[in-house]
């Protein structure tokens, strides 16, 4: 698996633009399928479903 990480830098909607970062799973290797290579493609299960955990932690400078 892949993180994928946008930045919305407003826009939508065009009275009340609003920004915005995203983190979001990506469950191949590549934004595009058309860009994929052997490998770079995930399989889902019959299901539909795959579980994608990510866990953050931050330190102020002078705690680590």
């Amino acid at each position: 698996m892949s993180v994928a990480l946008w930045r919305n830098l407003g826009g939508f909607p065009e009275e009340a633009p609003y920004r915005s970062i995203g983190v979001e799973p990506m469950l191949g290797a590549v934004f595009d399928l058309a860009e994929a290579g052997p490998g770079d493609a995930a399989v889902v299960p019959e299901s539909g479903e795959m579980r994608w955990e990510m866990q953050i932690s931050a330190y102020r400078g002078e705690d680590l």
